[in-house]
């Protein structure tokens, strides 16, 4: 007899390390509570992902070279494509079957940053979701971030994705909020916290609490040019928040204090050297602080870095959240209301600022108010951890350990 199919989607070894953690976090649960099921990745790289961790996977494109060609013939550049929805169409129908399990795991899966094209990661998400509704597996959004999705085209695609779901949840207030504004039915819906804090790892040995200024501090850059890509205004923005990140990390060598760059994507690569590259040439005239900047590869990487900082100042979104897994505080500079709703959480509210509107003088006093309450802020945020672990297990367990067809908490939407 065909065991049931888990098929865990999202975009993994992408280069992003929040996303492939949120991975790794869902599979160790789903192999748990699933151990008999088996278990397929639909991701970005599928022959990294299935070297790391061991699983089958399949491409979220299945034939991406198909539609590869630069030839000045439209025809030529769209017919393979058309050709390749064909084969996706009638292949996928009848690969799903009642029992099947298909699971958008995490990460911010209906968004539209840095999308371009809604027939890229909008209508992907839209076809695999509706090929599993229509060969009879249950559809589960996971702790999932929504919104907002500004091209109008991406919209449709991804309400229509997530309307074909029996279960959804959302891993923060904001997605519930932007359903809300563009008239979407929520009831029924769930919220739970991120899943990387379900991650089974030993936290790194931290270091002792600091009394007063900290010594180390670590900065969490991104490759930051607007929600979409705007060639008008992205320049700007972006050169904006390097001037910003220049005086701020200017001001904390002055002072002796140690900056440790960390990252969260390999897109954020050029403005770590960026960073670093500027430093490097004021020389000794930047004060008695050392810049460092090591390679991080992996979400161990990250936590061993973090691990070695006093307080960490964050752009994006998966390096707040592992500063506080890490149990470091953390004055968060995000471009969305997922890191207002986390570090409101974690009682650390008024330590954020929006990336594109935020200042060197106004960053300068959260950081000095956040040194001056730093035991407070730590103890809060270990409570606040295991608050969220035993919540993500009670959602993994009510999903995955049960004979139920449909867990009950979710919505049936028919699309």
């Amino acid at each position: 007899m065909e065991t049931s199919k888990i098929v865990l989607y999202g975009h993994f070894g992408s280069g992003n390390i929040g996303n492939d953690s949120t991975l790794e976090a869902a599979l160790y649960h789903v192999r748990k509570y699933q151990s008999q099921s088996t278990v397929i990745c639909v991701c970005s790289d599928p022959r990294l992902i299935g070297g790391r961790f061991g699983i089958e996977t399949l491409p979220i494109n299945v034939h991406p070279d198909l539609y590869a060609t630069r030839s000045r013939w439209r025809i030529l550049r769209v017919l393979p494509r058309l050709l390749d929805e064909l084969r996706f169409w009638f292949r996928y129908h009848s690969w799903f079957r009642p029992g099947d399990r298909f699971i958008v795991v995490g990460t911010g899966a209906a968004d539209d940053m840095g999308v371009r094209r809604p027939w890229a990661s909008p209508y992907d998400l839209y076809k695999w979701s509706k090929a599993a509704r229509n060969g009879g597996a249950q559809v589960i959004f996971l702790s999932v971030g929504v919104g907002p999705i500004v091209n109008p085209i991406s919209r449709v695609l991804m309400l229509r994705a997530l309307r074909h779901a029996h279960y959804r949840s959302y891993r923060e207030q904001a997605a519930f909020d932007y359903l809300h504004s563009v008239g979407f039915d929520t009831a029924g819906d769930q919220l739970y916290p991120d899943l990387v804090f379900s991650l089974q790892r030993d936290p790194p040995l931290l270091r002792q609490v600091c009394k007063g200024q900290p010594s180390v501090v670590g900065l969490g850059l991104m490759t930051y040019r607007g929600w979409q890509y705007n060639r008008s205004k992205s320049e700007a923005i972006y050169q904006r928040y390097i001037t910003q990140i220049r005086a701020f990390v200017s001001w904390l060598l002055k002072k002796g204090i140690t900056v440790r760059v960390v990252s969260g994507d390999s897109i954020d690569f050029d403005t770590v050297q960026a960073i670093k590259s500027y430093f490097e040439a004021q020389g000794n005239s930047i004060g008695k602080g050392v810049l460092i900047v090591e390679p991080i590869a992996t979400v161990d990487d990250l936590f061993a870095q973090i691990a070695q900082t006093d307080m960490v100042v964050a752009t994006r979104f998966h390096n707040v959240l592992c500063a506080l897994m890490v149990g470091v505080p953390v004055i968060s500079l995000g471009y969305h209301e997922k890191n207002t709703n986390l570090m409101a959480a974690m009682g650390l509210e008024k330590y954020c600022q929006h990336v594109e509107r935020f200042t060197f003088e106004k960053l300068i006093e959260q950081f000095e108010s956040c040194a001056a309450e730093q035991e407070q802020a730590v103890q809060r945020i270990r409570k606040k951890k295991e608050e969220y672990r035993r919540l993500l297990d009670e959602q993994y367990r009510s999903l995955l350990a049960t004979h139920c067809p449909y867990p009950t908490a979710g919505q049936c939407v028919s699309a």
